[in-house]
């Protein structure tokens, strides 16, 4: 993120996994001190419906993103997945692609 290669003006939604509500917070400030700040009306999550379904988490929540009908042609959509563990974390970047030509 330091590098540029990531637009925060440029994200539609924030799926983010995390274990518990209590480090939504602590995710908000890393990406702030990161230089991105994405606001709360893009974060998509499903803790406070499905729980935490650990590894699943990231899966889920895109699944459930496209099947709402939330998803448009040409979003960019963040997936962030803070791994506590191992106080490491993984991100990536997708763009939304309409159905294949016939």
């Amino acid at each position: 993120m330091k590098e540029g290669r990531v637009d925060p003006d440029a994200i539609d939604w924030m799926v983010c996994h995390y274990s518990s509500h209590f480090f939504k917070e602590e995710i908000f400030r890393l990406l702030e001190h990161g230089g991105v700040t994405i606001p709360e009306e893009k974060w998509f999550t499903n803790l406070y419906t499905k729980g935490n379904t650990a590894s699943a988490s990231i899966y889920i929540m895109l699944e459930e993103l496209l099947n709402e009908g939330h998803l448009t042609e040409g979003q960019h959509v963040l997936c962030v997945v803070p791994e506590s563990g191992r106080f490491q974390t993984s991100i990536m970047m997708l763009t939304v692609v309409g159905p294949p030509s016939e």
